[in-house]
């Protein structure tokens, strides 16, 4: 049971924290827009990047970061 208390609080204090991916966005976000990041194969980035615009054409594709490893 402490340990899921633990997490819990630990996923509380860090929900507050904002990701430097996401620093950019906070304005928009604060003003009730969404963002969506999503991570695939850069090879899928065209395909993903045009099924999201044929459901949602209100949509605007802000960037696509380089690929960087996870574990450098």
């Amino acid at each position: 049971a402490g340990a899921a208390v633990g997490a819990w609080a630990a996923g509380m204090i860090g929900s507050d924290v904002v990701n430097s991916r996401v620093k950019p966005f906070v304005d928009s976000i604060d003003k009730g827009e969404l963002l969506l990041m999503v991570d695939v194969p850069k090879d899928d980035v065209e395909t993903i990047t045009k099924m999201v615009t044929k459901l949602h054409p209100e949509v605007h594709h802000e960037q696509i970061d380089p690929t960087i490893p996870a574990f450098p």
